[in-house]
């Protein structure tokens, strides 16, 4: 690359010198004859560049990224077997600067505001836009446009033919800033759904819940019985407080009939174009009250607000919770059932029979602003290239998603893939045993569309279960999530400013009010102070 540059250098100093020059001598046109035939030479010994053909640089090259790691992973991505066997294949060595999922919503805004930038910022994470675009235009996140052109094979041609994705990750300048993350498969169209714990719901010989007050009256039993023999009574409801997102009750808020979109905190009413500003309906307000009402009843784990992922699962896969919004089983007990026993619950119906469940973005499966690459960045054409191989919608994506094919995912006879329930050992398979292998969709973005998990046949029945509740139930009852919102440049901060101590005020202020409750004081106090901010 900087041969390259040189060589253009070069050009425009011989053409300066030939227009300047033109009544020299011809010792001196001699003289720039032979140095524009070793300009040539040089020019045409260089190997270049070939988008999806390796070594991606004839000299061995570093690349710093900035990524977000949970603690359920269990190595390094630096050590992953397959990753160190692409730096080999493609003279690229990544240099990753990981840093806790909890600590990283912070964390790479202050790397950004500080200027002491790695190469790019990698993926597990959805960056705010306003911000990505903010520091764009003051020049320190690249526009990516032309190196996808010239770059990238797998990138250029799934942006050339989904255009709805090339119109997504566009901003308002006409750049593409930001790489998406893009996993049509169906049974991840909705996050989190509400899981149950089947093991205390039969020792409690009760049936599953239909309603939140029936979920509610199970609560009870469970929060005042000893269900698993330590002598005292169990937790209730129990999740984990995200750090990139607000709280995970707003999924919650849904049976009162608002939906809260995660990035913009507006509720769409479906079937119009209306937007109103969630946290100030009275619906949440309603949802607060109750949910104040369990709190005081000792329904709600009271770390709901402070536990991280890892306390949540030693909590669940122990001692045991009563229920709980989370992605998947595993995320609970690991898909050890010896003990606790999680299974996913059809959508409950609330307290006036609402039905309302949210779902992130526009188009399910489309995950915005997942990677972006620095000013500090000498090599943004190889960085794209080393990412491109892995967004395939093929092989590629299932090895970076989820390891090695035989290890967790595998084809079957009649030539469809499957995931594994049990890894080669014979355990079941976990995120930690997972994360020994593949990235988990950290740090390198995949690709994969709906095209390729329509050759997926699913063989666990988990995860059967999950679908069947996707499609009978939550996606009926979820609307729509709204694009990543952008403004334009000159509104761009205001706004950025705005939602960042806005939405600050908000999440403090569910904590308090579930804690607390609510009154018409505190409630119009609460009021008064969104429309100040």
């Amino acid at each position: 690359m900087k041969k390259r540059i040189i060589s253009v250098l070069l050009s425009c100093a011989l053409i300066t010198t030939m227009l300047w020059g033109c009544g020299s001598s011809g010792q001196d046109t001699q003289e720039t004859g032979k140095a524009k035939a070793a300009q040539e030479e040089e020019a045409a010994a260089e190997p270049g560049f070939v988008p999806g053909e390796f070594p991606i640089s004839q000299e061995p090259i570093t690349i710093k990224i900035m990524v977000p790691i949970t603690a359920s992973h269990s190595k390094s991505l630096g050590e992953l077997d397959f990753l160190k066997e692409y730096e080999e294949k493609t003279n690229v060595h990544i240099e990753w600067e990981e840093v806790s999922s909890e600590a990283y919503a912070e964390k790479y805004k202050l790397t950004l505001a500080s200027g002491d930038l790695p190469d790019a910022f990698g993926s597990g994470f959805s960056y705010d836009p306003s911000i990505i675009y903010k520091y764009a235009k003051e020049g320190l996140i690249v526009p990516l446009d032309d190196y996808i052109e010239s770059s990238t094979v797998n990138i250029k041609k799934w942006m050339d033919g989904y255009d709805e994705f090339r119109k997504l990750s566009t901003y308002p300048d006409g750049h593409i800033y930001a790489l998406p993350s893009i996993d049509e498969n169906k049974n991840i169209r909705i996050d989190r759904l509400l899981f149950i714990n089947k093991t205390f719901l039969d020792k409690l010989g009760m049936d599953m819940p239909a309603t939140l007050d029936e979920l509610g009256d199970y609560l009870r039993k469970v929060t005042t019985t000893d269900l698993n023999g330590d002598g005292k009574p169990e937790y209730g409801m129990s999740f984990e407080a995200v750090q990139d997102q607000q709280s995970i009750y707003t999924f919650l808020f849904g049976l009162f009939g608002v939906s809260w979109d995660t990035k913009s905190y507006m509720h769409s009413q479906e079937g119009t174009n209306q937007l109103q500003f969630a946290p100030a309906m009275e619906e949440t307000r309603a949802a607060l009250e109750y949910f104040h009402e369990w709190y005081k009843e000792g329904l709600l784990d009271p770390e709901n607000f402070t536990q991280n992922s890892t306390q949540l699962k030693a909590k669940a896969k122990t001692e045991g919770i009563g229920a709980s919004v989370a992605f998947w089983y595993l995320s609970l007990n690991d898909g050890d059932e010896s003990v606790n026993e999680y299974r996913v619950m059809n959508m409950l119906e609330g307290p006036n029979k609402n039905q309302v469940w949210r779902r992130n973005g526009l188009i399910p499966g489309y995950s915005a602003n997942q990677f972006f690459i620095t000013s500090a960045n000498e090599h943004p054409e190889e960085t794209l290239a080393f990412i491109d191989y892995w967004m395939d919608n093929s092989d590629n994506a299932l090895i970076n998603r989820f390891g090695p094919q035989g290890y967790s995912w595998d084809y079957l006879d009649n030539g469809k893939w499957t995931e594994l329930a049990n890894i080669p050992s014979g355990e079941p398979r976990t995120m930690e045993n997972s994360t020994l292998y593949a990235t988990w969709g950290h740090g390198i973005p995949y690709w994969c569309f709906a095209d390729f998990w329509a050759e997926k046949e699913i063989t666990a029945d988990s995860a059967l279960e999950r679908q069947e509740a996707i499609n009978g139930s939550y996606i009926n009852v979820a609307p729509p999530g709204l694009p990543d919102l952008v403004y334009e440049e000159n509104e761009n901060r205001e706004a950025l400013n705005i939602k960042t101590d806005l939405f600050k005020y908000v999440d403090s202020q569910i904590a308090q009010f579930i804690t607390n409750g609510v009154t018409d004081d505190n409630w119009n106090e609460y009021l008064n102070k969104l429309d100040n901010l």
